[in-house]
């Protein structure tokens, strides 16, 4: 049972290579996450706990690494890493980091699985992702509905069979081809706290740049629970190489490099 998802992974991975490139929004344009993560998630955050759906953005073989301040200092750093692949109709990846290990805890780290398929008759994706932690595995679900023109409506569902730790949606609408908004909901059932954040998308051909700001409507203010502003910039300086910088005000700066394989 333990090379099971593995195995799913992986046939995801040769799946999308052997069907080509796909369909939908550029993947370098969906470098960096906006609000909750939940309508509109980056192509390798939805294997690091926002939505799984989103791993359907992935169009290209890559390998993802970033490293991650959970203070306005470099003595601590985290770390993490990745390779995804997809067509833009399925998508998957598997990764290390060391960037959810708990109250960050030095030295502990966790496993990371996804995969995600768009059934286009329906217009809908679904994803799934998984880490392990120390021997101990969670489990997201997620969703895309994408069957009104210009228009996402997105859900999750994280920690399910651990007690439903959190619950989510999320609207994205392109206004045009340049700015998108998102508004996105959450709500975490052990903590009872819940946070709306809405947000926006600019987007050029080799820029994207997103920034969200989120207001409590049940719960604590403590800011290691509870991140206010989020912004994140992505950069595509070659066609192969894509830089994402991302800030939340923990704070927290996470610096990513991806390399593009194919």
């Amino acid at each position: 049972m333990k090379t099971f998802w593995p195995m799913v992974v992986f046939s995801f991975l040769m799946v999308a290579e052997s069907h080509g490139r796909g369909f939908g929004v550029r993947e370098d344009l969906v470098q960096v996450a906006n609000g909750q993560g939940v309508a509109a998630p980056s192509f390798h955050g939805a294997l690091f706990g926002q939505n799984p759906a989103g791993l359907v953005q992935n169009q290209r073989l890559k390998v993802q690494g970033g490293v991650a301040s959970i203070d306005d200092s470099t003595t601590n750093l985290k770390a993490s890493g990745a390779v995804l692949a997809g067509n833009g109709v399925l998508g998957a990846g598997v990764g290390y980091s060391q960037f959810d290990s708990g109250a960050y805890a030095s030295g502990t780290g966790a496993v990371h699985w996804g995969a995600a398929g768009t059934l286009q008759s329906l217009s809908t994706t679904l994803g799934i992702s998984g880490r392990s932690v120390s021997g101990v595995s969670s489990y997201d679900f997620g969703l895309f509905f994408d069957f009104i023109p210009r228009t996402r409506i997105a859900a999750l569902a994280k920690d399910v069979g651990h007690g439903l730790h959190l619950v989510g949606a999320g609207l994205q609408f392109m206004v045009d081809s340049m700015v998108d908004l998102v508004i996105d909901a959450d709500y975490e059932t052990r903590l009872k706290q819940g946070v709306v954040k809405p947000g926006f998308t600019l987007h050029t051909d080799r820029v994207q740049f997103t920034a969200a700001y989120g207001f409590r409507y049940v719960g604590t203010s403590d800011q290691f629970v509870y991140s206010r502003m989020t912004a994140g910039i992505g950069i595509r300086i070659a066609d192969s190489i894509l830089l994402q910088y991302q800030y939340r005000s923990l704070p927290q700066h996470l610096v990513g490099l991806t390399l593009r394989l194919n």
